[in-house]
């Protein structure tokens, strides 16, 4: 009985071990970076600077950061982390260098 019983919780151990590994699989990601053209639905169209659009599925679960009211508008800038299914997994606005440091020569 006792062999019985080791053998059942080293099988479980295991398989749970085993199917805790299947959900713990790395996402090939690639960066998108571009101007946003529109939204359509759930998804926002975007340039990149070569110039060609990709749509961007963007749900619940994609965090954007440096958006107030955390939607995006025609014209931003934007870094994307984007799984190979296209859905956007963050979003950041990427905000110009306002040039903060610089002295403008009417003020010298």
């Amino acid at each position: 009985m006792i062999p019985i019983l080791l053998t059942l919780i080293l099988f479980f151990t295991v398989v749970t071990h085993a199917h805790a590994l299947e959900g713990s699989q790395p996402i090939a990601t690639s960066v998108v970076n571009g101007d946003v053209l529109y939204w359509e639905g759930e998804e926002v169209v975007v340039k990149e600077i070569s110039g060609r659009e990709i749509r961007l599925h963007v749900t619940a679960a994609t965090k954007i950061e440096g958006v107030a009211g955390g939607r995006l508008k025609t014209g931003d800038k934007i870094a994307a982390q984007v799984n190979s299914d296209g859905h956007a997994l963050s979003i950041t606005l990427q905000i110009p260098d306002s040039g903060a440091g610089v002295t403008p020569p009417s003020l010298r």
